[in-house]
């Protein structure tokens, strides 16, 4: 009798054939492959954590808040029609004083042609043509195709003070921005 429960124990599987090596080996692996799997998730997909130039940023906050302030001691407040059919961008801005001969407005739009969106921001300088109304050209800014973009972000601004706000499709609608209260 002896000599049977010697012949099994004595008796090996192959290694790979084990059932413990499954527990000791397999947890393990699944661990370093869902690793690599989700590092190359993330470095197809990565974002941009920090801006390039954060600092600068950084210190035009004060000058921002500024801004906003001397917006709102103006009472601003801006109209902005898209007419396509002729090219041009027009504002009605309104203010408790004279307004400049000249503002900038710069349109941020989101473009969506490459993997990643990237935030496109053209500028473009309006010219006073009356008293309060403002009218700018189109053509003169770069690859301006605002017939397919339904959001842009909108900043009226001079070196003294700023007008920001969202236009929801401009191609149908006005924009109506005012100095926060």
């Amino acid at each position: 009798m002896n000599s049977i429960l010697l012949q099994q124990k004595t008796k090996k599987d192959i290694w790979y054939k084990e059932p413990w090596l499954l527990l000791v080996v397999g947890g393990p692996l699944i661990v370093v492959c869902a690793s690599l799997f989700t590092g190359m998730i993330a470095f197809r997909g990565a974002d941009k954590v920090v801006a390039e130039d954060y600092y600068k940023q950084g210190l035009m906050i004060n000058k921002d808040i500024q801004r906003d302030a001397r917006a709102r001691a103006l009472a601003l407040s801006a109209t902005i029609t898209l007419d396509l059919a002729a090219g041009k961008l027009k504002m009605q801005l309104a203010a408790n004083q004279t307004m400049p001969d000249t503002v900038q407005v710069s349109l941020a739009s989101a473009d969506k042609k490459t993997s990643s969106v990237t935030e496109v921001i053209r500028r473009l300088p309006m010219r006073q043509i009356q008293a309060g109304s403002y009218e700018g050209d189109l053509n003169l800014s770069s690859n301006l195709s605002i017939a397919a973009v339904k959001l842009l972000h909108v900043k009226v601004e001079t070196t003294e003070w700023r007008l920001t706000g969202d236009w929801f499709e401009p191609e149908q609608r006005q924009a109506h921005l005012a100095a926060a209260k």
